[in-house]
């Protein structure tokens, strides 16, 4: 089971910019996302308090009209967190799962030599540890 709350499409356009800016407030969400999704200041301001409830954003007071969002967890946490509950629900183990997206996705072999280069990366950690 996964320890962060699901985010919807809107919860992660938000979180997206949170993740990039590191902190900012609702009016500087609303001017980089309005001309795109047509949202209103309050639209905004519902969504960051949803994600203040689930944990995921916290806010800061400047001053008694003015506060700052920003991200609890970063974005590789919740990355991290939502493959393993992937992992654990749809294969059961990595080795599954790996199997599982390289018979479904068009794999480039730059892709193949980057996850060789990531596994020989992990086994010399390994090593190390028990050196």
């Amino acid at each position: 089971m996964s320890g962060y709350p699901n985010l919807s499409e809107a919860d992660s356009i938000i979180m997206e910019i949170l993740w990039r800016d590191g902190e900012c407030s609702s009016s500087a969400i609303l001017k980089e996302i309005e001309d795109k999704l047509n949202w209103s200041r309050q639209t905004v301001r519902t969504y960051l308090v949803r994600l203040v409830e689930k944990g995921l954003v916290g806010i800061k007071e400047i001053n008694k009209r003015t506060y700052h969002y920003y991200p609890v967890v970063s974005r590789a946490e919740y990355a991290a967190d939502k493959t393993t509950s992937i992992l654990n629900r749809y294969y059961g183990s990595l080795p599954h799962m790996v199997a599982g997206i390289l018979q479904k996705e068009d794999i480039t072999q730059a892709e193949l030599e980057e996850l060789e280069r990531l596994i020989k990366s992990v086994r010399g950690k390994e090593a190390k540890k028990h050196d």
